[in-house]
Formats: structure tokens, C-alpha cells, sequence
């Protein structure tokens, strides 16, 4: 079984005391794992800091007049140590709540109260999904850095330093987000080498981190709240140094509401297996070619993608009547919408061809 490692900081023998018998407890009545780093000062707080820790319990009194807490908690931020904290305090107006907004806060909990056993949970219940142990450097991230330093990036350094020599004086950084974007295709590469289904969630980058549009925003529609995706090429979205786009026209494809094509396409069946053989067609997007489905979650409704529901827009008019983007799909997914979109398009067709003569020759021949 793995281990949740957790550090709490705190002054007070006594109260450290009662959360060390509540963890111990816990860890008997649960059968869950959990390693106690105890830090009775601010220094020794600071010394023991690092990124090995999947949570923190702070008291922010750690001398009688003081709010030493804040300070550690100052420490983790500035230290990229993305882990869950709890603050326990007897005075909630010593917290600095400046900083709540970038820390993964679990609560401020008043000293005394019976609460050590909900925050454990709470501890817990971040630890199994594993966001400690990739921020924190300790998951597959890390592990799959490692492998491309090693195979991709070493064997290639010189060619790098090259890169580095030539560009430094003018762009500093330029090398650095090459290697950065060449280090994620190799790590792209390794996640789509992994068969497992994906959640949901991973189809979409929310919020997005880019306040311009590009391939596979969705955008919402002012007069009608409609949301659509954009689906200009990406080419032609891509920011010029003169601060503007290449596309005078944004293609946009509508977003139609999921429970109405599902609701439409089992109207006339009535066999309980037979819908569930033509819902799972219609989500593994084997249902109509005109359409691609986008999965719900607590951010975003989903829907289908219509590809013959289609808008196109002068690049003022497309500002004047939409929203900001607000969801952006992964360029991951994006691929497969951008590959089925010019599938359909570029359907030609042929006549139909008189095939009874070859119908009733050959099951003559089989008779």
C-alpha cells in the first residue's frame, strides 16, 4: 500500500499530541497508511520542507505573539510545493487570506474542535487521485521526464547547445520553449502509447489558459446562448507579430443538446438491448458521421458536435456576437474532430451501380 505523507506544523505539545493520537487511530480504523513528519518551530518547519509531503497541517501561532504560519505557508507557495494545507488557528483573523487563493486550502479549522478525522478524509481522498505525487514530482511525470532526458534529449545535446549559442544574445528563451514543446511531443507520445479509456474531464483544457481563440474553443453565442466550436484551421489562428491573426472568417460548428439526439435516435426502438447497442454506437460516434460527440461534465454540458450546422463570420462580427472562449478541447481530441470534420467534407459519392445481375449470378453459383 502506498503511503500519504503528511507534515504538520505546530508548537503546542499538547495539541500536537491529540492530532498525532487521532492520526494513529485513523490509521488503525482504516487500514490507510499515513506517515506523520511532526515540525515543532518555524525553522525546523522550513528545514523540513520539500516536495515529498501529499498534505500540511499548519497552526499559524507558532511563538505566543506571532503568525508564523502564514510564513510557512508563504514558503510553500514560493517553493512550487503544490500540496492540500489545512490551517488550524484559535483566532481565524490571524490567517492571511491572501493566500487562500493560491494554495490548495482543505480549511481553516478552529483549535480544539473534533474535526481531525474529516481532514484526514480530506487528505485522503487528494492522495488517491494522485495530483500530489505528479505536482509533487513523484508520479508519472516525472518518471516519463526521466525517460525522455535519457533516450531523447542527451543523445541530441550538442545540436541543443547549438541552438542555445546561436539564439541566447537576441531570444533567451527561445531554445527553452523549444525543448519544452519537443519534450511534450515525447510525452504525448508515451500517454498515447496507453490503451486505457480517459475520463471525461481530459477532453477539455478549463479554464483555458489562453484568452485568444484558437482550433477547438468553444464559445458561446451572446443573443441565443447557443455554444458553438470553432473549427478554423489552426494555421490561420495563429498570432502574428503584429499582434493580429491570419483568418479574416471564423468557422464555427454548432453544439447541439445531448438528450435530444440521444432521445431522437431510440424513439423507435423498444428492446432494452437494442438501445443500449445503439447508445453506445451513437457515443463511440458510430451513429451519424455528421455528428461527434462531447462528453458532460460538471463544467460543461457536452453535446453534439453538428458538422452540417455551420457559421461563418467576419472576424469583427464573430467579437461582436460571442462570448470569450470558455472551454477549450484538447488538441489531443482535437485531431480526431478536425479529421472526421474534413472526412465528411470531402465525400464525393458515386452512382449507384445495378448489382441484381451479379446478385442473382452468384447465388445461383451457391445454390
Amino acid at each position: 500500500m502506498k503511503e500519504l505523507r503528511l507534515l504538520i506544523v505546530e508548537d503546542n505539545e499538547r495539541d500536537l499530541r491529540t492530532f498525532r493520537n487521532s492520526v494513529n487511530r485513523y490509521k488503525r480504523e482504516k487500514g490507510r497508511d499515513i506517515n506523520l513528519v511532526e515540525c515543532q518551530t518555524f525553522d525546523e518547519a522550513l528545514k523540513r520542507l520539500d516536495n515529498s509531503f501529499d498534505g500540511a497541517v499548519i497552526d499559524i501561532k507558532l511563538t505566543p505573539q506571532g503568525t508564523e504560519g502564514n510564513q510557512v505557508v508563504e514558503k510553500i507557495i514560493e517553493s512550487f510545493f503544490r500540496i492540500p494545507i489545512a490551517i488550524f488557528t484559535g483566532n481565524q483573523g490571524s490567517w492571511d487570506d491572501n493566500l487562500s487563493k493560491q494554495i490548495l486550502l482543505v480549511g481553516i479549522f478552529r483549535k480544539g474542535a473534533n474535526v481531525h478525522f474529516g481532514i484526514l478524509d480530506q487528505f485522503w481522498d487528494i492522495y488517491t487521485t494522485g495530483l500530489t505525487r505528479i505536482m509533487g514530482g513523484r508520479g508519472k511525470i516525472e518518471e516519463n521526464l526521466s525517460k525522455v532526458f535519457l533516450e531523447n534529449l542527451l543523445p541530441q545535446l550538442e545540436t541543443w547547445v547549438s541552438y542555445g549559442k546561436k539564439y541566447f544574445e537576441d531570444d533567451p528563451e527561445r531554445t527553452e520553449k523549444a525543448l519544452l514543446r519537443y519534450t511534450l511531443n515525447h510525452l504525448f507520445q508515451l500517454l498515447e502509447a496507453d490503451d486505457e479509456n480517459c475520463f471525461p474531464e481530459e477532453v477539455y483544457l478549463y479554464p483555458p489558459l489562453l484568452d485568444t481563440i484558437i482550433t477547438g474553443s468553444i464559445v458561446q453565442e451572446k443573443a441565443s446562448n447557443q455554444r458553438f466550436v470553432i473549427l478554423t484551421p489552426a494555421c490561420d489562428l495563429v498570432i502574428r507579430n503584429s499582434g493580429d491573426f491570419k483568418a479574416d472568417r471564423i468557422l464555427l460548428a454548432e453544439i447541439e443538446v445531448q438528450d435530444d439526439i440521444v432521445h431522437d435516435a431510440l424513439a423507435d426502438i423498444s428492446r432494452k438491448r437494442s438501445k443500449k447497442n445503439k447508445l453506445e454506437a451513437i457515443l463511440n460516434n458510430n451513429y451519424q458521421d455528421y455528428y461527434h460527440w462531447l462528453p458532460e461534465t460538471d463544467f460543461f454540458n457536452g453535446g453534439f458536435l453538428n458538422f452540417r450546422k455551420l457559421k461563418m463570420l467576419e472576424k469583427d462580427d464573430f467579437e461582436d456576437q460571442f462570448e470569450e472562449p470558455s472551454i477549450q478541447i484538447s488538441p489531443f481530441f482535437m485531431k480526431d474532430i478536425v479529421a472526421r470534420f474534413s472526412t465528411y467534407y470531402a465525400r464525393q459519392g458515386q452512382p449507384d451501380i445495378d448489382s441484381k445481375d451479379f446478385v442473382d449470378h452468384y447465388t445461383q453459383q451457391q445454390s
